[in-house]
């Protein structure tokens, strides 16, 4: 958790300062065949080549990662996910940057002073993900053996994808607003795509921690605002908290409550899932 905070504390001032001070601007075909890969990739021109990477990695493969994700942010089983706490700011985030990326493909310049707004999710979004890709390279690298660590290295490359649109939906509002407003408009933006997804998360880890640490009566009251929760919450903690408890103690009043409330929202026995963590 620290790491990941560290990062976006670094990351995002950088970040925000290259987009402002990128000068972009319009070059022609010759220069742009003369550019570097790094620089190409950062131009304000765009190729339909890069257009087709950017939905591949900025909208499909995001969301088939999610779909089938064996360790990131929900748990195989056996150690839990990796990312599970972050789950509710992770699905957010990506869903706010997704629908974002979609919007800005399809329409693009169209968008006129509302790609301020984008610029501003698009810089968060690719901060998040180059911070998650780099978390996941030694899994990702061990995963390769059977594959699917290739998908591991989707963040990465999401990160490009963000990163590189933030620039140019940047360029794209500056004709239809002033430089001072379109800088506090990416600004307001960003920290909107932060604080919406923080603040779910510190509520939903709020109500697991009630239920972990809680009497009968509070894990029922959790119940309710947890089913709520449930597509955006990982549990393996409170599968985790079941297998803390001695066999012998198990069934208390308490640990069964926690049981009924896992078996209601999840649909899963916890006895099940807490013998695969041993």
């Amino acid at each position: 958790m620290s790491i990941l905070i560290l990062g976006i504390i670094i990351l995002i001032p950088v970040v925000f300062y290259l987009i402002c001070s990128n000068s972009g601007g319009k070059s022609s075909n010759k220069t742009a065949s003369k550019a570097g890969f790094w620089s190409r990739q950062f131009q304000i021109q765009t190729t339909s080549k890069q257009k087709i990477f950017d939905w591949i990695f900025g909208v499909g493969l995001p969301l088939i990662c999610f779909v089938f994700d064996p360790v990131v942010f929900k748990g195989s089983g056996f150690r839990g996910a990796l990312l599970g706490n972050f789950k509710p700011f992770a699905y957010i985030l990506s869903f706010i940057s997704v629908m974002a990326m979609s919007a800005w493909l399809i329409w693009g310049a169209k968008l006129k002073w509302f790609n301020a707004f984008l610029a501003g999710i698009f810089a968060v979004g690719g901060i998040i993900s180059l911070i998650v890709g780099i978390i996941l390279i030694p899994f990702s690298l061990i995963g390769l053996i059977i594959l699917i660590g290739i998908l591991g290295f989707t963040p990465l490359l999401s990160a490009i994808v963000f990163l590189r649109n933030a620039v140019r939906a940047f360029h794209a509002a500056k004709p239809f607003i002033e430089k001072p407003i379109l800088i506090y408009s990416m600004v307001l933006s960003a920290i909107f795509s932060l604080t919406l997804p923080a603040v779910v998360n510190l509520q939903i880890k709020r109500s697991l921690d009630n239920v972990r640490n809680g009497d009968v009566e509070m894990i029922r009251a959790e119940l309710k605002t947890l089913k709520y929760a449930a597509p955006l919450t990982n549990f393996d903690d409170l599968a985790f908290e079941y297998y803390r408890v001695p066999p012998q103690e198990r069934k208390s009043e308490r640990i069964q409550a926690l049981a009924e409330l896992y078996r209601e929202i999840t649909g899963k026995n916890i006895e099940n899932s807490a013998v695969l963590m041993d």
